[in-house]
């Protein structure tokens, strides 16, 4: 196999595919947090009394984002991951047989 110069749509689609991957990042950090601070740190501070019963209004909206950035997470991933497989079968040809 003879490596070839890469051409301008080649570094376009290697660029988006990284972009994707560190916004896969962002979106499970602001899934998990916003899970966890909903799930558990709010209703475990209420019951205990460090905090007011009035911050459980905040937990469905936590929930929604939690939620939503996880299953927009998954679509992103799997966009990155379609674009990866042709990047990987690129360089590598008989990686996927």
């Amino acid at each position: 196999m003879d490596p070839g110069m890469l051409s301008v749509e080649d570094w376009q689609a290697r660029l988006l595919a990284l972009r994707l991957m560190w916004l896969c990042l962002i979106l499970a950090f602001t899934a998990a947090g916003s899970l966890v601070i909903a799930h558990a740190v709010i209703p475990s501070a209420v019951d205990s009394g460090t905090l007011s019963k009035k911050f459980n209004k905040f937990r469905l909206p936590l929930y929604l984002t939690g939620i939503f950035a996880f299953v927009l997470d998954v679509a992103v991933f799997l966009y990155a991951l379609s674009l990866a497989q042709g990047i990987i079968s690129d360089i590598y040809p008989s990686f996927w047989q």
